[in-house]
């Protein structure tokens, strides 16, 4: 009975290690509306397609990052299979999103009936960037809230990040005029 128990135990924690590792980084900003990760396998898309019911994906990687691992060709592939709709808004690492981009992804959040994924390559610096700016346009987030749209999964806001961090600063004072805008979206 021991023994089992055991086997038991052990399967559950590798399904969980892999149900991690598969959801990389994953996390719900509005459910229903915005969710946001590293980027995801084909598991993990087939997850956030069929469970999530995600119709767009907002993917945040430059174009010279496409080659690597084979990932943007696989998820491009899925996305015109399932009839998701792939958008690509190039971001550099470490570098805040231009009102633009910003622009555009609330663009793509605005569209009839959008489920939306956000994904760089770990789905920190960048995706977190473009999530705060967005809950503060858009869902009223306002001073240390932002922080919980921000892990950092071990990574460090050191001095090489430091316009990430004022970044992320600026979208934490938000006025009360951009906050009553987003309050009533």
């Amino acid at each position: 009975m021991i023994f089992y128990i055991c086997i038991l135990v052990a399967a559950i924690a590798f399904l969980a290690y892999r149900y991690h590792k598969l959801m990389y980084h994953f996390r719900s900003v509005k459910a229903g509306k915005l969710y946001r990760s590293g980027t995801l396998g084909p598991v993990g898309l087939w997850v956030m397609h069929r469970i999530f019911r995600v119709n767009t994906i907002v993917n945040l990687r430059l174009e010279n990052e496409y080659v690597k691992g084979g990932w943007y060709h696989r998820q491009k592939r899925y996305c015109e299979r399932h009839g998701i709709r792939l958008v690509n808004i190039p971001m550099a690492q470490d570098t805040p999103p231009s009102e633009a981009q910003i622009g555009q992804m609330m663009d793509e959040l605005d569209r009839e009936g959008s489920r939306c994924l956000v994904h760089c390559e770990m789905g920190v610096i960048r995706t977190g960037m473009m999530v705060v700016a967005v809950a503060t346009r858009r869902y009223g987030v306002r001073d240390q809230g932002v922080w919980q749209h921000f892990p950092l999964y071990g990574h460090k806001l050191d001095n090489r990040r430091q316009r990430v961090r004022e970044f992320i600063l600026r979208c934490s004072r938000a006025t009360d005029a951009s906050a009553s805008m987003a309050s009533s979206q």
